[in-house]
């Protein structure tokens, strides 16, 4: 192998490395974005809670609001999981 093909080599590895970097970053930034929207829709439902124990609202106003609430969640948390199990994935 000639010295310019060993430079070439090299470049396309660190090209590589920087490349699965920048995927771990974007990986990173969602998930902390999933986590947060997580926590929102959590706190959103505990005032919703919170409404309908103290007399607010009745539990036939709130119970859809629940319902979508619980789904969002459960589904956010869904994104969230299989991002994780995305990332965890050994790439060849």
């Amino acid at each position: 192998m000639g010295f310019l093909d060993k430079v070439k080599d090299t470049a396309n590895k660190a090209a590589e490395q920087v490349q699965k970097a920048a995927e771990t970053g974007q990986d990173k930034l969602e998930e902390s974005k999933l986590k947060k929207k997580v926590g929102d829709l959590k706190e959103e439902l505990g005032g919703v809670v919170y409404d309908q124990r103290t007399g607010v609202t009745t539990g036939d106003s709130a119970e859809p609001e629940i319902v979508r609430l619980v789904t969002a969640i459960t589904a956010t948390e869904q994104e969230l999981a299989e991002l994780k199990a995305g990332s965890e994935t050994p790439s060849t």
